[in-house]
């Protein structure tokens, strides 16, 4: 059996891996704005923390297996292109994880 990047199954596979590592980046800005809002108390720290929150709340609820559960079947993929905003997503957050920790 050929693996295939129009495979449903792969496809799928990949957006739980990049979902799911986008809501870890996200716990962990989440966390380092809570603690620089606990220090500075600033009107745009709590705009990332809510910024921050609000696109958690985005990633969990578009998980594959967050589909699965309240739907009780697979969500339909149509090809490799339904992954792209997830890549994109998890390049965003890595620069600004990376932005938010100096």
């Amino acid at each position: 059996m050929q693996l295939s990047i129009y495979d449903p199954v792969f496809i799928m596979n990949v957006k739980t891996v990049i979902t799911t590592a986008n809501v870890v980046l996200l716990v962990l800005l989440l966390a380092i704005y809570i603690r620089s809002y606990a220090r500075i108390k600033s009107k745009f720290t709590l705009g990332l923390m809510i910024f921050a929150f609000l696109l958690l709340l985005q990633a969990v609820t578009s998980t594959p297996c967050m589909h699965a559960a309240t739907c009780g079947r697979r969500m339909c993929v149509i090809g490799p292109l339904d992954v792209l905003p997830d890549i994109l997503e998890f390049m965003a957050l890595l620069v600004l994880m990376h932005l938010s920790s100096e």
